[in-house]
């Protein structure tokens, strides 16, 4: 009897084994595969580049190039990268698909370190202009009303040509009204979308502008808005923009700040493509100073040489406003 129940536990035990086996494990085990590869500026780069691949447990292995295969246990691996990549100002912006992965028995696991160009965004100032055409290099222009006065600059961002790049925008007027002026002069907003703009000879993706807001002394100022420019006052007059732009493109950026009005003036007024309208009540020359400013920065980006994000005009533009009756 006794030898029979020991025949039965003995094939119990036999077949135990044999199903632990034949069954996967659940906790995994075995080998796989990971490939370290790397592209600079979306192509694909090969060169020395160290980085370190480390497992959920163990020690981790270093990588010094790419691209480079290593057998690993499966489970849980992490790439980071460490120095070295392509040369100049490059920097990594990713590693893709995931810098955390999981290896898998008998399978390969793609680490891939995207290393980009370093982002310069740049302004210059360009020229004043009435209508859209420059002005003479002087520092008086007589106007009448009916005209429109611009300001010009030139702006790029450096880094992996053709790729998309967002810009916070800031152009600024400083205008102070004469102390001999005849009155007083008044300043509405308009924001009209097309004052603000921007062209390139070769530009194959127009730029988008995502945003548009006008502020008068750092006050966000709204359509129909309006202040009153006594003589010997200045004010502030801004716009903010944001915008999306292609890296190596060269723009010209303008900005269509004040049509000149006379009184009396309702919205959407004479000028439909203006940020503001300047309102002379009354017959007379009226006489302003004009001061241009521009600033640009990058939008989650560090900038490599931020000196470069301002620009003004070179001087104080005298704008003379004359009104007959």
């Amino acid at each position: 009897m006794r030898k029979r129940i020991f025949a039965i536990c003995l094939s119990v035990v036999i077949a135990i084994v044999l199903l632990a086996a034949f069954v996967p494990s659940c906790t995994g085990g075995g080998t796989g595969t990971i490939e370290v590869n790397a592209t600079s500026c979306g192509a694909p780069w090969t060169g020395n580049v160290s980085y370190t691949l480390t497992p959920a447990s163990g020690s981790p292995v270093n990588g010094n190039n790419v691209t480079a295969t290593f057998s690993v246990a499966t489970g849980t691996w992490t790439c980071a990268y460490v120095s070295g990549g392509p040369g100049g100002a490059y920097f990594l912006k990713s590693i893709t698909p995931s810098a955390t992965q999981t290896v898998s028995a008998n399978q390969k696991t793609t680490f891939t370190l995207n290393f980009e160009l370093k982002q310069d965004a740049a302004i210059q100032w360009l020229w004043w202009s009435v209508n859209g055409m420059p002005w003479l290099q002087t520092e008086t222009e007589p106007l009448g009303p009916c005209n429109i006065t611009d300001t010009h600059f030139a702006q790029w961002v450096d880094g992996c040509v053709g790729y998309n790049v967002t810009l916070n925008e800031m152009s600024g007027l400083v205008i102070t009204a004469a102390p001999g002026n005849p009155g007083p002069v008044w300043i509405y907003v308009v924001n009209a979308d097309c004052a603000v703009n921007k062209t390139a000879e070769q530009m194959p993706i127009p730029p988008v502008k995502k945003s548009q807001v006008p502020s008068i002394n750092n006050a966000t100022a709204n359509v129909g808005d309006n202040i009153t420019l006594l003589p010997g006052m200045t004010n502030m007059l801004d716009v903010h923009t944001v915008w999306q732009l292609v890296k190596g493109t060269n723009y010209t950026k303008a900005i269509n700040w004040l049509g000149i009005s006379k009184a009396p003036f309702e919205l959407p007024g004479p000028h439909p493509c203006v940020l503001f309208e300047l309102v002379v009540p009354m017959p007379g020359a009226y006489q302003f100073t004009l001061v241009a400013s521009a600033h640009v920065d990058l939008v989650g980006s560090t900038d490599v040489n931020p000196v470069n994000n301002d620009a003004s005009s070179p001087f104080h533009l005298t704008l003379v406003v004359n009104v007959g009756p």
